[in-house]
């Protein structure tokens, strides 16, 4: 086969398919998003542009099913929870706040 036509009996192609989920499903995955990156240091306005954001695809996915305002408390909810932590750069003995 040449290089960039795939073997379509290679059992190793990559194939993507969807799978059926619910509102519950949907509004869990937005949580876990909004958690991750609040943990990460993530402030609310940022953290809702990276919902609207359509290249994170499931996070953008989440936003148009669930709705802003929903969104909106999901993220006040995990930053509430997790946009206290601060990070610390303290390499070569000089502090650097992230």
């Amino acid at each position: 086969m040449p290089y960039n036509q795939p073997d379509p009996t290679d059992p190793n192609v990559l194939v993507g398919v969807v799978l059926p989920g619910s509102a519950e499903a949907t509004r869990e995955m937005a949580y876990v998003f909004a958690e991750e990156y609040a943990r990460m240091g993530y402030d609310g306005n940022r953290l809702l542009g990276l919902f609207k954001n359509p290249f994170y695809t499931a996070a953008h996915d989440a936003y148009r099913t669930l709705g802003e305002k929903a969104v909106q408390a999901i993220i006040e909810e995990c930053i509430g929870a997790w946009g206290g932590v601060r990070f610390v750069d303290r390499d070569g003995g000089k502090e650097t706040e992230r």
